[in-house]
């Protein structure tokens, strides 16, 4: 228990402020799981309406070229400032039950609704069914969020692996 405690008081009690795009730089090229990927999954940038010849929200849902596996939920941001915003808010917010969870278990998921529109994209209409991929597009409050500790790290520092909008909490 005292481990933890040090751990925990380790982190500050001033939580970080995250600025996404540097953050997935800086730590995008971690093993599988722990690489942070929020802009190159669900930035604004990644185009909507399926296309045959790129990565596109639409597209994750039917597997196609540029993902790594096919999602029943696919939403990118509005934009970087939403994107940046929503996540330092729910930091902010947290921040005592984020650093509690990284010094027990050196990872953090939660999910929450930011009360106002924070991205769009599809959902699989035909989800748990036996039929093919039914994209239908819809736009969403709901926000997942992944934090982890950076491997190695002394003192221990957080690191977003993604934050995405959801359909689903």
């Amino acid at each position: 228990m005292a481990e933890i405690m040090a751990r925990y008081d380790r982190f500050g009690d001033s939580p970080p402020t995250i600025d996404v795009a540097a953050n997935d730089a800086a730590h995008g090229g971690y093993g599988p799981g722990d690489a942070a990927h929020t802009v190159d999954r669900h930035g604004a940038d990644i185009p909507l309406a399926r296309d045959p010849n790129g990565k596109t929200i639409e597209g994750r849902i039917y597997n196609d070229t540029g993902w790594p596996k096919k999602e029943n939920w696919s939403y990118r941001w509005d934009d970087p400032v939403t994107m940046n915003r929503e996540v330092n808010n729910y930091v902010r917010a947290n921040w005592e039950t984020i650093r509690s969870n990284l010094a027990i278990d050196g990872a953090h998921s939660a999910s929450f609704d930011a009360g106002h529109r924070v991205g769009e994209g599809y959902y699989n209409a035909n989800m748990g069914q036996h039929a093919p991929p039914d994209a239908h597009r819809a736009a969403t409050s709901f926000v997942k969020v992944v934090i982890k500790v950076v491997p190695g790290s002394d003192p221990p520092q957080p690191y977003l692996i993604t934050a995405y909008p959801t359909g689903t909490m």
